[in-house]
């Protein structure tokens, strides 16, 4: 659930970044070879340090019998989940289906989706149980759902698969024309005194452009950004961009968010390339283009949410 602010004209986003969060990755989990399943070892690493990263502790598969076979995972919540409200951050949330699907499929995230009926809190406990239902040959389908003590607080599905080399890769939109991370300025968000920055405490930003077509650079200092579990956090801007069309200062809580994966090589950097669609009975929604530095599409976003004015 979005909740950055802005100014209107302005898209004033974060320049305060906790400690870069190591890399928790266990040693020789970047040595390549491949797993008894196939797996590659350097992505089964990644994805491992994803979760890691995340705070999200996964179990071991259940077979259900006839039924889909279920996996099931936990996270408790802290400040570097949640919002400056200190509820949990859809992006987040989102990202926390991503990792999971992974996970449960041992297959690269495509695309994932999450409506979120409730907001955990800082020190609840989120727990998640996916399951698998379809694993085809190079596909799986998969339900995510999330509950605090019993009560279902989002809903996911997402799907996974391996690459077919026989498809070429293409991207039809062009990376637009920016400056680098570096010869932008640092992006600050306007938080209250006292009030804690919640996720983006641990993000640094970069601005150059004014006005309601968001454009920044983001990255979380020591990880890779372009990771499909990671992307959904970069992706939730909509509600902010929206607001900041409207001539307005304001955010949103999300509905929904939806991350849809490309192909890009790791990267600290990715360029949020957002363009706000509508609003609509004090309802918005947006996408965004993610990319890497190199110019591979990282991802695609989308979101909808209820908007809200500034809370000053």
């Amino acid at each position: 659930m979005s909740e950055v602010t802005v100014d209107p004209g302005r898209a004033e986003m974060a320049g305060r970044a906790e400690p870069a969060v190591t890399d928790p990755a266990p040693a020789g989990a970047r040595l390549g070879g491949t797993e008894p399943d196939g797996t590659d070892q350097d992505e089964a690493g990644q994805r491992l340090a994803d979760q890691r990263w995340l705070g999200l502790e996964v179990g071991d598969a259940e077979e259900a019998g006839p039924g889909p076979a279920v996996t099931r995972a936990s996270v408790v919540m802290a400040e570097r989940h949640l919002t400056q409200l200190q509820r949990m951050y859809g992006g987040t949330g989102l990202s926390l289906v991503g990792a999971l699907v992974e996970a449960a499929t041992g297959r690269s995230l495509r695309w994932a989706t999450a409506q979120f009926v409730g907001s955990p809190r800082r020190g609840e406990r989120l727990d998640l149980v996916a399951e698998v239902l379809a694993a085809g040959r190079r596909t799986s389908q998969v339900r995510v759902t999330g509950s605090v003590d019993g009560r279902v607080v989002l809903a996911g599905l997402g799907a996974s698969g391996d690459v077919n080399p026989a498809i070429p890769d293409g991207t039809v939109p062009g990376m637009p024309v920016v400056p680098a991370p570096e010869e932008c300025r640092p992006s600050v968000l306007p938080i209250p005194p006292g009030v804690a920055p919640g996720f983006f405490g641990m993000v640094e930003m970069r601005e150059f452009s004014k006005g309601p077509r968001l454009r920044f650079w983001m990255r979380f200092p020591g990880r890779p950004a372009t990771r499909p579990a990671i992307l959904p956090m970069v992706a939730d801007s909509v509600p902010t961009m929206v607001m900041a069309a409207l001539g307005q200062r304001g955010s949103g809580s999300s509905l929904d968010n939806t991350i849809r994966v490309g192909s890009a090589p790791d990267s600290e950097w990715v360029l949020v390339d957002g363009t706000p669609e509508q609003a609509s009975g004090g309802y918005g929604y947006g996408s965004v283009r993610l990319w890497s530095p190199d110019g591979s599409l990282a991802g695609v976003g989308s979101q909808t949410a209820a908007l809200w004015f500034r809370r000053d």
